[in-house]
């Protein structure tokens, strides 16, 4: 079976030669081993198993990463382009745009292709408030192809991960597990 970095670079691509990997589970740095050995090795295994596990819930969906992707208007989208800024007025984007609406919950968001098309967005916020609970019910109410689940994800810190997805693309997407290094940080 191939190792985690050639899984990873299949379902999230390359750059520079390392891994394109979402915000918060980027491998820790070298700067931070020098200043602290312990910790930097607790780090690197708490981050290689929430790695591990975004990459296996991706391959299990069959996903890939778009770095294109931006609010739940994309995965309305036959193809995967950001919410056009139109300068002086915004954009229609509800993460970017003017009215942000949808920038609460979608913190530490990552946007999903299947086939090369918009159809998962994750997002990990801290707290799921009532308004963004309405925003969800909102989203599904307004394309009957939309589907949300939450668990607790990869990304840790007591976060709640929010899955959104097309379901006429995929039938249905659990959330990933959690790692168990995650519960403890």
């Amino acid at each position: 079976m191939p190792d985690l970095f050639d899984r990873a670079a299949a379902v999230l691509g390359r750059y520079s030669g390392g891994i394109r990997w979402p915000y918060g589970l980027e491998t820790p740095g070298f700067m931070e081993r020098r200043r602290d050995p312990e910790n930097y090795k607790q780090r690197v295994i708490d981050t290689k198993a929430r790695q591990e596990v975004m990459v296996a819930w991706a391959e299990r969906y069959g996903l890939r990463l778009s770095p294109a992707g931006c609010c739940p208007l994309w995965l309305g989208r036959d193809t995967s382009q950001r919410c056009r800024h139109r300068i002086g007025y915004g954009g229609p984007c509800t993460r970017y745009g003017l009215s942000s609406s949808d920038r609460s919950w979608m913190d530490h968001s990552v946007t999903w292709l299947k086939e090369s098309r918009p159809a998962v967005i994750t997002s990990a916020p801290y707290n799921v408030h009532p308004k963004d609970e309405e925003r969800l019910t909102y989203w599904q109410q307004t394309d009957p192809r939309l589907r949300v689940s939450r668990g607790p994800g990869w990304y840790g810190y007591s976060t709640t991960q929010i899955v959104l997805w097309r379901s006429d693309r995929i039938a249905a997407v659990a959330p990933a597990e959690a790692p168990e290094v995650c519960a403890a940080s």
